[in-house]
């Protein structure tokens, strides 16, 4: 689901993800690659970039909790 999201609204998947400082940053881009798709037809380049990076970290959440569940299973 978090992908979906990632590729719809990517500063929104990076505050899912626990990113808050990331989310801002992105959502600013992701502000700006509206407006210039909208006025000038060249945000996609922008936008695309942002939904890469929050495909990236979406999968190193994902990542990342399947490892810990891991080791705690290993600790048991």
């Amino acid at each position: 689901m978090l992908y979906l999201i990632a590729f719809l609204a990517p500063p929104l998947a990076l505050l899912l993800s626990g990113k808050p400082i990331q989310a801002i940053i992105s959502g600013i881009f992701w502000v700006v690659s509206w407006f210039t798709f909208v006025f000038f037809g060249a945000g996609f380049v922008l936008w695309a970039i942002l939904a890469i990076h929050a495909f990236m970290v979406v999968r190193d959440r994902s990542q990342r909790k399947m490892m810990e569940d891991i080791v705690s299973l290993k600790k048991d």
